[in-house]
Parts: structure tokens; C-alpha cells; sequence
């Protein structure tokens, strides 16, 4: 076994060079304009490593995409603007996403928006991950990493006149027939900043070699305003973000989206304060979002052949701060900290073709948390070590729930639906919903040069989670699940218990010459991970079957542990060539019985090879998976093969303040399932009922480019 997944990485390290090897010349080029991809090694402290991941600027809607080029990263895919974090085995609510050094949530009960699809791809300055061990002010709560993303800003002037900034682009893919395009502009001087953003991006059902992908069309945009001002030390900024989503598929959830509105509006300020520096950020945001299983889709139909049209509106309110102390003093850095985060739901499921019938999925869904943390940063003979605790108090309570399934009575049934629906409401009303739970969570990091060439990195932590909304308060057998898109309803426990994981972590950062090379080995233990597990609710059972011929699973706590390797490399050929990638392997199970943990993410590689000229560069690049067969039985997860695929990027300045990219995705028209691709729940598509959704096909894409 050791030696087929030896033989395994060496074949996804070093396949994807026996593709470069066959293809065209090529490279890459950097360009500010580009999205700014980091990689910051979780246990490593002071100065930061930075692997350039892709430096071509790659097309797409969100930034879901751009985990691949991170060391352990991944996205799971539940429709075009649909992407949902993955990090070493956890996803989801599990890692951290902060926007513009803020928390996110999204509105949707199923996760139809996620966080990285939050700024458009066109507006994003920067996508970091800090791998490993995320300090305590970086993961407010969670197992998993930390993903930071920022828009654009230029911020402040270095010269003492106004002057303007901006860049406009639009482009086209040829895959889906998408159209893009976005504006970002502004003036700045010295103590005043002020920008203004806006981006529409649509696109059709795409393509693979075998036919279409139904339910996978698209319509957004979003609309951003900022202003900065520098007072004599302190900086104040502001900002509203407004975004604006029409009809777009979410294939592999039983639902598409209608509309998506938001409004966000962000506060900012820094001031000094004696011999440190006082930081403090504030933010709201507000959603509307509906979603229907009739309009991008065939109305689906229940086991009796009726026809089951469904309409939701979920709306969510929420919004947070975070204030910081830091100084240093005797070689000490010190960083005090207390963040807050609140956010409300409500979801109400009707029938457009009946009017009585209601389902209330969630009522006031409360979910509070208010945390306390410290870090310091010290050296130590030849060591430097951070040690940082957090203590986090979580509040959440709902309101009371129903519904109404304008059936008519059966003669002869002892217990109907309506009366199980009945039943599970009053089991629910009755209960104590209001829960509180104390999350403490601490790491120690450590990191020792050991000569001219190498750090050693090693960090030992311990992580808190406690149950989402959802996991706790889905009182009916349902699919609002954040996303899981396995294709079963689900039940939630309002006793469940938070998960805790214990981590460790060892690296190594080694350079030689122009090469640099960063492999990690990690393992976590989680008491208490939340996962489904078969239900023992008989009622529950009884009226999933009959809605679906499918017994639900519960929400439960269960044991599980995830280990694997991942790393990043770089090389710097000439002057002009350049070669990096990543690889990555996480291997995630149960504990308490033998099992496989859900949607983990295969051996999988990325690799670049780039050259760079003075006014264009041209970029071969890979993208593979080994297959996957350590499935969840519980899930009835399907297995999936191997596969990889080429792309082309190339680049060219027009001159002046233009340029055009242009590049060809998946070269060989590849036709392949992605684990991480959920399954088909449309009727109708080329693609079978509940079975694996298929990858885009080859798209040709364009894009011209005006900065100034």
C-alpha cells in the first residue's frame, strides 16, 4: 500500500512535465493587475515565505479556483458560483474565510454563496493561506486553515497632488458563452483615498465532450464604494459593498438560486496608542436570497409522480467587529485582542402552485460568539517561538417552527405526513433551544533556522468548533446543509457538542540555489467531529421515506482523524523560466468505527511552467488527481478515477496602459468527474440523475485589460 501512493505522488509530481514537454514554449509574467496569490507557512514566524502561485492571471467568477494553487488546498464545487473551501480534509464552516480581515457568512442555508465567491475574481487584490497552524487572531473559530481574501485598493498617494488610478477589463469564454466585465477607479492624495468598483459577469450552462451541464448558467454583479483618510498618525476607512446575483444553477443542490442580494457595509481604524498600535474593524451585513427548484430546472416529482414545485426565502442578518493592541516590547511581540460575530436566520419554504402549504426551516436562528485572545512572539536561543490562547463564549437559540402541507386527508392511515411534520415541530418547540458553549483554543509554534538553507517548523494546537445553525436546528428531513450536496436530508441535535481537535504539525523550508522546496506532514485528532450518521428518529425516518424513498441521516458527534503531506516548490531556471506546483495528499477517517470521512479531496498536483519576456509571457500549466476510492458509506459517496488536464496562458502588452490575456483551458477537451463535484440533482442534463457531475470541457478564453 505505501508503495502505490509513493508511486502515485511520483507519477502526479512528475507526469504533468511529460505534458510541457509535448506543448509550445512557455511562460508567465507578473502583473499588478493580476490577483496576488500567497502562501504563508502556518508554523513559520517573522518573515513570511512567499511561493509565487500562479502569477498568470487566471480567469473564473470566484476565487474557489485559486485554492488549487496553495499546498493542501482545494474547493468543493456545487455550481459555477458555488465554491466551498477545502483545507487538509476540512471544509466549509470548518476553515476560516475573512474578507478584508472580517468574518463572513453567508446567507444562504445551503451555502449557494459562499464566502470565496463573496468578491468577484475581477475585484480581488489578494488570496492568502496561511498554512498549518493559524494563529488564534487569524482563526476565530474552526478546525482548518486560514483563507484571507482582500478587494482592490490602492489606497494612499506618495505624491502630493490628486491623481487618478483605475483599471477596466472585459473578457470572454468560449465554454459557456461567459461575458465579464469590470471597472476600478479612483483619486487619491496623500491623506484621502476614494474608489469606487463595479463588475457584471454572465454566462450559459457549460460544456463537456459528452454534452451539457444543465443548471450551471450564471448572472451577477456587485457594486463596491471606499474612502480612506489619513488624520495626523490615525487612518480611518469606509466602505459598501452591494452585491446583486440573478438566476444561477447550483446543480448538485436541489435548489438553484433566484436572486441573491446584500448589502455590507465595513469600518476602519488605526491608531496609534502610546508605543503600540490599536486596530479596530466593524462590519454588517444584511441578505435576501430566493431559491426555486422550477425555474433553471425541470420541476422535480415526489414517489407518487405528483410534481413538487418548492420556492425558499432565506434572509439573514448579521454583522461583527474585531479590536486589537499589539506592541513589542524587549523583543516581545504582543498581540491582545477580543472579536465579536452575530448573525440571525430565517427560512420559509412555500409552494407557488398552492398557497396554504409552508414549511418555516428555520425561525430566528441566533448564533453569537464573543472572543478573547492573546498572542506573543518571542526569540529563544536559536529558536522563535509564538504562543497565543483564545477563549471563545457562543450563545444560539431559535424560535419556534411549522408548516402546513395542504394535503388532504388519507382514510385508513394511522399517522399522515402532516401529522409527522406536527409531531417533529412539537418535539422541537418544546425542547430548550437555547445553547451555550465554551470554546478554548491555544497553539504553541516554533521556528529554528538550522543553517544557511533550511527552518525547521513545528507546531502543536488545539481547535474549537461548535455546531452551525443548521447542524443544530433543521428540525425536518432537508437539504439545507451548508453545502454537504450528498444528495440525503438531514436532521439536526440541538445537544450536539462542539468539535475539538488536537494538531500537529512539522516542516521544513529548504533552498538551494534558485530552488526552494516547503513539505509538510501534519495529523489531527477530532473529538466529537460532526458528521451524518443514520437517523433513529423513527418519524423523521418515516417521512423522508416517504418524500424521497430515502431514510435521512442526523447531525451526530463521532471521532475522526486527518493526516497527510503537502508541499510547494519553486524554481527559478533562468531568467526568463520559471517552474513551481504544489502537492498534496490528506487522508481523512472515523475513529470510533471503521468509516471514511465525506468528500476528501484525492492526491491531487498542480504544476506551472512559465516564461517570461520583456512585453508578453506565455504558461503551460497542469492540474491532476489520482483516484479516489476511500469513500463514506454512510454518504453512499461514489468513487471516482484518476485524471489530469493541460492549459495554455499567454499574455502580450499592447503598449501604453493596455494588455490582453488569452489562454486555453483543459487543451485536450478532457472528459472527468472532480470528487469535489457534487451530484446532479436537474433532470434533463446530458448528465445522469444523481450521478457525478462532470468537469468543463475545453474553453478558449479572452480578456483586454486598460490600467492606469
Amino acid at each position: 500500500m505505501l508503495n502505490k501512493t509513493a508511486a502515485s505522488f511520483a507519477i502526479l509530481l512528475f507526469s504533468p512535465l511529460a505534458i510541457y514537454a509535448q506543448q509550445t514554449e512557455s511562460s508567465a509574467d507578473v502583473d499588478d493587475s493580476s490577483v496576488e496569490v500567497v502562501v504563508v507557512t502556518g508554523v513559520r514566524i517573522g518573515d513570511t515565505l512567499k511561493l509565487g502561485g500562479s502569477q498568470v492571471s487566471q480567469p473564473g467568477v470566484d476565487n474557489s479556483d485559486l485554492l488549487r494553487l496553495f499546498p493542501g488546498g482545494n474547493r468543493n464545487s456545487n455550481g459555477p458560483i458555488t465554491g466551498i473551501s477545502q483545507y487538509r480534509g476540512l471544509f466549509g464552516a470548518q476553515n476560516n474565510v475573512s474578507i478584508n480581515g472580517q468574518a463572513y457568512t453567508s446567507g444562504c442555508p445551503n451555502w449557494m454563496v459562499t464566502p470565496l465567491s463573496s468578491i468577484p475574481r475581477s475585484q480581488t487584490q489578494t488570496v492568502t493561506l496561511h498554512r498549518g497552524l493559524g494563529s488564534v487572531a487569524l482563526i476565530e473559530e474552526g478546525l482548518g486553515g486560514s483563507i484571507a481574501m482582500s478587494a482592490r485598493e490602492k489606497g494612499f498617494s506618495e505624491h502630493n497632488k490628486w491623481s487618478t488610478f483605475g483599471r477596466v477589463e472585459g473578457g470572454y469564454g468560449s465554454n459557456a458563452g461567459n461575458w465579464g466585465g469590470a471597472l476600478y477607479t479612483g483619486i487619491h492624495n496623500p491623506d484621502n483615498w476614494f474608489d469606487v468598483a463595479a463588475s457584471s459577469e454572465k454566462g450559459d450552462d457549460y460544456k463537456f465532450a459528452g454534452g451539457t451541464v444543465a443548471a450551471t448558467e450564471y448572472d451577477r454583479k456587485q457594486y463596491r464604494l471606499g474612502y480612506g483618510h489619513r488624520f495626523s498618525k490615525a487612518e480611518l476607512t469606509l466602505g459598501v459593498v452591494i452585491n446583486r446575483t440573478g438566476n444561477s444553477g447550483t446543480p448538485a443542490l436541489p435548489m438553484d438560486i433566484v436572486y441573491f442580494d446584500s448589502e455590507q457595509y465595513e469600518l476602519g481604524l488605526d491608531v496609534p496608542a502610546g508605543q503600540g498600535e490599536i486596530s479596530f474593524k466593524a462590519h454588517t451585513l444584511s441578505v435576501e436570497h430566493v431559491m426555486d427548484n422550477f425555474t433553471l430546472r425541470p420541476i422535480p416529482a415526489n414517489m407518487a409522480g405528483m410534481k413538487m414545485p418548492r420556492e425558499s426565502l432565506a434572509t439573514g442578518d448579521g454583522g461583527g467587529f474585531k479590536l486589537t493592541y499589539a506592541r513589542n516590547f524587549a523583543g516581545h511581540d504582543l498581540l491582545l485582542g477580543i472579536d465579536y460575530k452575530k448573525e440571525i436566520h430565517d427560512a420559509d419554504i412555500s409552494n407557488p402552485m398552492n398557497e396554504v402549504f409552508y414549511i418555516t426551516n428555520f425561525n430566528q436562528a441566533d448564533r453569537d460568539r464573543t472572543g478573547f485572545f492573546a498572542q506573543v512572539t518571542r526569540p529563544m536561543d536559536r529558536w522563535i517561538l509564538e504562543v497565543g490562547l483564545r477563549y471563545n463564549h457562543l450563545n444560539m437559540d431559535s424560535g419556534e417552527v411549522g408548516g402546513n402541507l395542504a394535503m388532504k386527508p388519507v382514510p385508513m392511515m394511522s399517522m399522515t405526513q402532516q401529522d409527522r411534520l406536527d409531531a417533529l415541530a412539537k418535539a422541537f418547540n418544546e425542547a430548550d433551544r437555547s445553547k451555550t458553549d465554551h470554546q478554548l483554543s491555544g497553539i504553541l509554534k516554533a521556528s529554528s533556522q538550522r543553517g544557511e538553507n533550511i527552518r525547521l517548523n513545528l507546531g502543536i494546537g488545539r481547535k474549537v468548533r461548535s455546531p452551525s445553525y443548521q447542524e443544530r436546528y433543521l428540525w425536518l428531513p432537508m437539504e439545507a446543509t451548508a453545502g454537504l450536496a450528498d444528495g440525503y436530508t438531514y436532521i439536526g441535535d440541538i445537544n450536539l457538542k462542539p468539535e475539538t481537535s488536537i494538531e500537529l504539525t512539522t516542516g521544513v523550508d529548504w533552498s538551494v540555489g534558485s530552488f526552494k522546496l516547503t513539505p509538510e506532514v501534519f495529523y489531527r485528532d477530532v473529538k466529537n467531529y460532526i458528521q451524518g450518521a443514520p437517523s433513529s428518529n423513527m418519524i423523521a425516518n418515516k417521512f423522508a421515506m416517504m418524500m424521497s424513498g430515502r431514510a435521512p441521516l442526523q447531525y451526530a458527534n463521532v471521532d475522526a482523524e486527518l493526516y497527510g503531506l503537502d508541499l510547494g516548490y519553486e524554481l527559478k531556471i533562468t531568467n526568463s523560466w520559471m517552474l513551481h506546483g504544489n502537492l498534496g495528499y490528506v487522508r481523512g477517517k472515523r475513529t470510533d468505527v471503521k468509516g471514511n470521512l465525506y468528500r476528501i479531496a484525492p492526491l491531487s498536483s498542480f504544476v506551472e511552467l512559465m516564461y517570461k519576456h520583456d512585453r508578453y509571457f506565455v504558461s503551460v500549466e497542469s492540474l491532476a488527481a489520482s483516484k479516489q476510492d476511500k469513500v463514506s458509506a454512510y454518504n453512499n459517496e461514489k468513487a471516482t478515477a484518476g485524471w489530469g488536464i493541460a492549459s495554455f496562458r499567454g499574455g502580450l502588452s499592447l503598449g501604453g496602459n493596455f494588455d490582453v490575456s488569452l489562454g486555453v483551458e483543459n487543451i485536450f477537451d478532457k472528459v472527468f468527474q472532480d470528487h469535489l463535484g457534487g451530484y446532479n440533482r436537474v433532470a434533463g442534463s446530458d448528465v445522469l440523475l444523481r450521478e457525478r457531475l462532470y468537469s468543463k470541457g475545453r474553453n478558449y478564453y479572452i480578456s483586454l485589460n486598460a490600467n492606469w
